[in-house]
């Protein structure tokens, strides 16, 4: 049974269509099959009848009698109800039983809402959050509808397990086909469907000579057949019909069409719906620690790798991505990843439990990051609900690898720690050399790029979502925030404060508290130009221009404004947003030099954080100052960025290379 009844029905690929079916004669007795359930289902969501029944019931006949259609349906129905209630399941039975009512009203795409609310600018998870608060209760309605419709669908499924007989090729001709047609193929030879199958494969004239079967009840019989081929057996084309084809206009209109079967269900599946089988999941792992010492309650290794992410980094600053709804910090999402890989890979391609894994098995890991299979690759930002997502895109690089093996390092260590396992495998391999590069301090917009950039922002219409666009992008700028501290910047961070200079006297500005990593606070200088430019999007959200007098809200909002004035945004959305802008960015300066259009439009939030180290340094602020407004936890961190040197030495080669020259 599928995972989700309303998933692509395989029987909508592998049947043969004949549109129109004009005047089929009926063939077959009324006795359910895999046909008439794929039929309810289709009607069950909103596929008309006169286009279901051709797909799925058309060797039965044609669909031009409405009466004999309704009263077809019916009859599923009540087949379905009946058994239901023999089984003693009253409640399917009144399931089955309901007509869900057409949905009122057509709700307006996403796409024409963003464009009539002037939300073009934001991310679409952002516009998602302002339909909902438009159409609440219409799409309550249709969340209500589509739940009850899936159960239904389970119900049909559930029941077509037990009920739906599948057609094979022992059965007698009776068994599917009328009597008055089941006797005289019978007369002629055809006493199972193996032998009709096989005179109708064998030759295209079959039914010539067999009194009362023409060219339409042959065309019916074969549509049967042919309906049923995964397991009869496949039929050649119609071509193969040869003049029976010219005398029938149901044949004539036949299309053969290659079947767009779906791909097989991937067994990638994420921490939260991953099942491990019995024997790899860890109960019995060959390096399991007493039970009676362990201190986790965790009986087996995916339950033990939860613990392990429950205790390591408070939630905050991320994605709403954890099973309760609750935001995941950065850090723990990217430990949950990398515990992910590693859980599936011990799994499906080692084949053994994560509490069984050997140095050797460590080795293997490292080796398969490095070069992983199609078949575990994958795009990025594919939901994690969604069948087409995989544990990675590529292949690592040795600082990916290295920062893998470190994590998972950790995750053992812990389980050691809790007395879960007897040793950590991790300890006795080394990670893939790599040349330490520290923070790149090329991955900066530069002046030219910035002013393009800055200029670009000016020339944007006003609305609430370039007004938020222009205070984030100078924040990041001028004060060089990480993109979790935007988010997480309040406007009652702010504050107006007038304090002594080493020569007495007395200087007024704005500091910004910001909490960055490792919840340590800093106070983070920011331009009076900036706060007046905040003053303009608050009043943009219906708030008071004064961050001092507004409410303690988030400084970037989200798209619902005075409605919910205390609704921030998710880094994705800012991070969305800035992509999206430095994209349209790229596309202007591609006619005009093509390399820093390239270069734009790899830019990112973190890359104006690099352009504020740089800027600053370059104009003579001291790299102490820098390292402290930016959160630096050590100043060779900011010194890295420091290119006087670099710019000294190039001259004086320079300089030599001309006079040599």
């Amino acid at each position: 049974m599928p995972s989700d009844p309303l998933e692509f029905d395989p029987l909508l690929a592998s049947q043969e269509t004949a549109a129109p079916l004009a005047s089929l004669p009926v063939v077959t007795r009324p006795r359910l099959e895999r046909g008439h359930f794929a039929y309810l289902r289709a009607t069950q969501q909103g596929v008309p009848p006169r286009v279901a029944w051709p797909r799925y019931l058309g060797h039965l006949g044609d669909a031009d009698d409405a009466t004999r259609v309704h009263r077809m349906t019916g009859w599923i129905r009540g087949e379905l109800c009946a058994a239901a209630a023999r089984g003693g399941n009253f409640a399917r039975a009144r399931l089955l039983r309901l007509e869900l009512a057409p949905l009122c009203a057509a709700l307006p795409s996403l796409e024409s809402f963003a464009d009539g609310a002037g939300l073009a600018g934001f991310s679409e998870a952002e516009q998602q959050d302002a339909y909902e608060a438009a159409f609440g209760t219409a799409l309550a309605q249709q969340r209500r509808r589509t739940a009850l419709l899936r159960r239904q669908l389970l119900a049909v499924h559930t029941l077509e397990a037990s009920m739906a007989q599948p057609v094979g090729l022992d059965d007698g001709c009776e068994a599917w086909l009328t009597d008055a047609i089941a006797a005289r193929l019978a007369a002629h030879g055809q006493r199972t469907l193996a032998e009709l199958h096989a005179r109708v494969r064998g030759d295209a004239l079959w039914w010539r000579g067999i009194p009362g079967i023409g060219a339409g009840k042959a065309a019916a019989i074969r549509h049967f057949l042919v309906a049923h081929g995964a397991t009869l057996g496949a039929l050649p084309d119609g071509e193969t019909l040869g003049s029976a084809k010219a005398e029938h206009p149901a044949t004539q209109a036949r299309q053969q069409r290659e079947p767009n079967i779906p791909p097989e269900p991937s067994p990638l599946m994420p921490l939260e719906r991953l099942v491990v089988p019995p024997g790899l999941d860890g109960r019995d792992g060959r390096f399991r620690a007493p039970r009676t010492l362990c201190l986790l309650e965790a009986d087996d290794d995916r339950a033990a790798v939860l613990a392990w992410l429950a205790a390591k980094t408070p939630d905050g600053g991320g994605e709403p991505t954890g099973p309760d709804g609750r935001r995941l910090s950065h850090t723990r999402l990217s430990y949950r990843r990398e515990a992910e890989r590693f859980l599936l890979w011990c799994v499906l391609e080692r084949q053994r439990a994560l509490s069984s894994i050997t140095p050797e098995d460590v080795v293997a890991f490292k080796a398969f990051l490095q070069a992983p299979p199609a078949s575990w690759c994958g795009p990025r930002n594919v939901p994690r609900w969604h069948v087409a997502w995989h544990p990675l895109e590529g292949a690592l690089s040795a600082r990916s690898v290295a920062f893998a093996l470190s994590v998972l390092g950790n995750l053992f260590a812990f389980l050691v720690a809790q007395n879960y396992l007897v040793g950590n495998p991790f300890r006795a391999v080394r990670p893939p050399v790599r040349i330490p590069r520290g923070p790149d301090p090329g991955r900066s917009l530069g002046a030219e790029l910035w002013q393009h950039v800055a200029d670009a922002l000016d020339a944007l219409p006003p609305s609430l979502a370039s007004e938020r666009l222009a205070v984030t992008l100078h924040l990041a700028h001028d004060a060089g925030l990480r993109l979790s501290e935007l988010v997480g910047a309040r406007t009652h961070d702010l504050e107006r404060v007038t304090l002594r200079q080493a020569d007495g006297t007395p200087i007024t500005g704005w500091l910004l508290r910001v909490v960055g990593k490792g919840q340590k606070v800093r106070l983070v200088p920011v331009p009076d130009v900036w706060v007046e430019r905040l003053g303009r999007y608050l009043v943009a959200r219906g708030l008071l221009a004064d961050p001092r007098r507004a409410p303690d809200v988030p400084l970037l909002g989200g798209v619902r404004g005075a409605a919910a004035v205390d609704a921030g945004v998710t880094g994705s959305a800012v991070h969305g947003q800035l992509k999206r802008f430095f994209a349209a960015c790229a596309a202007q300066l591609e006619r005009t030099d093509p390399v820093l259009a390239e270069r734009l439009r790899r830019a990112s939030g973190h890359w104006l954080r690099h352009a504020h180290i740089n800027d600053a340094l370059d104009g003579g602020v001291p790299a102490e100052i820098v390292q402290q407004n930016v959160g630096h936890a050590s100043l060779d961190t900011t010194t890295v960025y420091i290119r006087t040197e670099d710019a000294r030495r190039l001259a004086l080669m320079r300089r030599w290379w001309e006079t040599a020259g």
